[in-house]
């Protein structure tokens, strides 16, 4: 049973909350002069997460950032997310370090596939590009494995498959998060099927 006295986290109007964007900056220019590893980033993005957010935890649970729920704090470790307009996002604490052990190596796998495909036309390599981060974000964003900062992590990860491939975005921000709408409708749109909506937007966002 979660801790009835462990605190929500919301950071949107802690005091610090204006290191998030400073720290985002960061990670994307070591990511475009290549001090960051792509592929590092992209299967466990929690020293990032760390980064982002360990100025704006609350009191006392500092282990907020840079930890999935479910691992061994107080706090975490039975810690239940969800978002009212789609109840399959936020798998159930215990169920999360397996579901992204298995998100981590599929990411492997598709990049490894990706790497080693010379054959691919610049156009085919970047809708597989595309496809995969996709796939990845949706998945990401549904098992939802921090107390907070899922998006801002989801988003990073688009950064880093795409950037791996030259493919940087202009128009897709990490902080803050895309226009409502059509951000979230189009992601909910790609966990019933509909995944050409999404992946066009994203397309779109590496446009001039």
């Amino acid at each position: 049973m979660h801790p009835f006295d462990c605190p929500d986290w919301e950071y949107e109007h802690h005091t610090r909350r204006a290191t998030i964007p400073v720290r985002i900056a960061e990670i994307l220019a070591a990511l475009a002069t290549n001090r960051k590893d792509t592929l590092g980033l992209a299967v466990d993005a929690r020293v990032e997460h760390l980064s982002i957010f360990v100025d704006v935890t609350p009191p006392g649970c500092e282990y907020y950032a840079g930890h999935y729920r479910g691992e061994p704090f107080r706090c975490l470790r039975f810690y239940p997310v969800g978002i009212k307009s789609d109840p399959r996002v936020g798998l159930r604490p215990v169920s999360v370090d397996f579901h992204m052990a298995e998100l981590s190596a599929t990411i492997r796998a598709s990049l490894m596939a990706l790497d080693g495909n010379v054959l691919l036309s610049d156009k085919d390599k970047l809708r597989y590009t595309v496809t995969v981060a996709c796939h990845i974000f949706v998945t990401f964003l549904t098992v939802h494995p921090y107390v907070n900062g899922n998006g801002h992590i989801g988003r990073l990860i688009v950064w880093s498959i795409l950037g791996r491939y030259g493919f940087w975005p202009r128009r897709w921000s990490v902080d803050p998060r895309p226009p409502d709408p059509p951000y979230t409708e189009l992601i909910k749109r790609y966990r019933d099927g509909e995944r050409a909506p999404l992946e066009t937007y994203v397309l779109q966002m590496l446009a001039a």
